[in-house]
């Protein structure tokens, strides 16, 4: 009966229980093929933590009993990942909803499909469920609920066929609040938020007054801030990426009167679900890390002894210093349209969304502006790069990973060092040769970038092929119709593919330029104007030309 009220599962069952006929659910860490992890923490209900569901299952996972009923705009979230049987729009196979009760006899659906954040996506014959297969990255479900209720009972309902189970559901991060505002949803630049006593030891919402919306909130634990200013700022391009890493197209700026503080407040940062999708989507840089779930994110902490740096910009970044807050430390909760990262700060600065990197613990510190790695003289790498400035920089360390197997298990060594030239707001060059005898295979080069108390970060990672280590291949073949052409070239060089018939008519045509990595051409024959024969793939990248028989069935 109190609001708001959050169970991560992490200290036991939260008194929830199962049901029905062939029921699977279980309590635990789930370590299923495609779900396996909790969204937080490491306990979580699943249908059956190591395993799939059953056939012919109808099981319930009940909530236990809420008081709601001075609630204002009582809303649920919750963290999910999904992997059931989808026959398509027409056809149900296997599926899971959501029901409520106000006596614990009589249930009613919960929301429709088209309601709420990412709730039912099929609608059989108004039979609103969930029926969709490998979504099984955790993410947040948000529905209203009826209002005024004293007793309200939940319950998730699970309901497969007779054959061709999969992971089924996990649940994760039970949010029942008020939601009387959301998050602010407005791209571009928001107006400066200003609250002007920012005290005390409870949250205090900073909301945009046209739109009514959260931009942050932030808990003072006791302390006083003073008169603070928030403002959000949200990217309507492609997704950025900075340093190897992509980074969310939303950041905001807190800058209270007091902004170095004699202990921790709390920060909580909300951001849109849609956002995350397109950071967990982005491509164009084959080298760049980023999340594989909102879950994963952490936080990349700015502060500029100048204020006006703290700007929603990365560019100017320069002479201020970088902290990131890591996922574990950064929690995230299901909230509204997408969630929010609950944190703790000493002082204050911009703040932004990324994953760490390779090791989850890199900030976006914004120093070098260019690198490359290419082959000089057929047998020597020559690594260049170019800093846009440079602030407490020592040394930048070359080093390389010799082949796939060493890139894939970060086994990174160094070759050399290149003194920094110093502090300064001026552009510079540095230059270093790998002249090691005997290079073969493939070499993935990158930089250490090393301040003088110690800390570092690393550059964007840059692949030189020297011969073959990944052959040229096509798979699966024979094949009904799917065939994957899996290739590796170094960086610009362009790669031309033709697909003949018997008859020698070209049929398909593709034209693609090399990163450096290793990449997969998808060629798609299962159209029926491609019949079940033989047809000849040609694939050619400077002199070098390669053939392969492809055998559609």
């Amino acid at each position: 009966n109190s609001s708001p009220h959050l169970q991560n599962f992490e200290s036991g069952n939260g008194s929830w229980y199962t049901g029905g006929k062939n029921n699977s659910w279980e309590y635990g860490t789930p370590v299923s093929n495609k779900i396996n992890r909790a969204a937080s923490g490491s306990k979580a209900w699943k249908t059956r933590v190591a395993g799939s569901y059953n056939d012919v299952e109808k099981s319930y996972l009940y909530s236990p009993c809420y008081d709601i009923s001075t609630v204002t705009a009582p809303t649920l979230s919750f963290s999910v990942a999904l992997d059931l049987e989808d026959c398509g729009a027409s056809v149900a196979c296997d599926g899971a909803y959501m029901e409520y009760s106000a006596d614990g006899i009589t249930w009613s659906r919960l929301g429709a499909a088209g309601q709420g954040t990412n709730w039912y996506n099929r609608n059989y014959a108004g039979n609103n469920m969930w029926s969709v297969e490998n979504y099984h990255r955790w993410h947040s479900a948000t529905i209203p609920l009826p209002t005024g209720l004293s007793q309200l009972r939940l319950r998730f309902v699970v309901a497969s066929d007779q054959t061709l189970n999969r992971d089924g559901i996990a649940i994760d991060d039970i949010h029942i609040y008020s939601n009387v505002n959301g998050i602010y949803d407005v791209t571009g630049t928001s107006p400066v938020v200003n609250q002007p006593v920012v005290n005390g030891s409870g949250w205090i919402n900073f909301i945009e007054t046209g739109t009514n919306k959260l931009i942050a909130s932030v808990n003072p634990n006791g302390l006083n801030l003073g008169s603070t200013d928030v403002q959000s700022y949200v990217n309507t391009g492609a997704v950025r990426n900075n340093n190897g890493q992509y980074y969310h197209d939303r950041n905001i700026t807190i800058k209270p009167t007091t902004v170095n503080l004699t202990d921790s407040a709390s920060v909580r940062f909300y951001f849109l679900d849609t956002e995350t999708e397109a950071l967990i989507s982005a491509t164009g840089c084959g080298s760049c890390y980023k999340p594989t779930t909102a879950y994963e994110v952490g936080v990349s902490k700015y502060s500029d002894p100048n204020d006006n740096f703290e700007n929603g910009t990365i560019a100017d970044n320069v002479q201020g210093t970088w902290v990131y807050i890591n996922s574990g430390k950064a929690v995230k909760v299901p909230f509204d349209k997408g969630y929010y990262a609950e944190f703790k700060v000493k002082d204050f600065s911009e703040f932004w969304l990324n994953n760490g990197g390779f090791g989850n613990n890199q900030a976006l510190p914004v120093q070098l502006i260019n690198f490359t790695a290419k082959k000089k003289n057929t047998k020597d790498v020559l690594a260049e790069w170019a800093t846009a400035s440079e602030s407490n920089v020592n040394r930048f360390e070359i080093e390389a990973a010799k082949g796939n197997t060493g890139y894939q298990q970060n086994q990174f060594v160094k070759l050399g060092e290149v003194r920094s030239q110093g502090n300064s707001v001026q552009g510079q060059r540095y230059s270093f040769t790998d002249i090691e005898f005997g290079k073969i295979g493939v070499r993935y080069y990158r930089l250490k970038i090393i301040d003088n108390d110690g800390h570092f970060t690393y550059s964007p990672i840059r692949p030189v092929v020297f011969d073959e280590e990944i052959k040229w291949q096509v798979y699966p073949n024979p094949s009904s119709g799917i065939f994957n052409f899996s290739f590796q070239a170094n960086t610009g060089e362009m790669i031309n593919i033709k697909l003949y018939d018997l008859t020698g008519k070209t049929v398909q045509q593709y034209q693609l330029q090399a990163d450096g990595f290793v990449q997969k051409l998808n060629i798609d024959l299962r159209d029926s104007k491609f019949a079940s024969s033989l047809y000849l793939l040609e694939a050619t990248i400077g002199g070098k030309e390669q053939s392969f028989r492809l055998i559609k069935q």
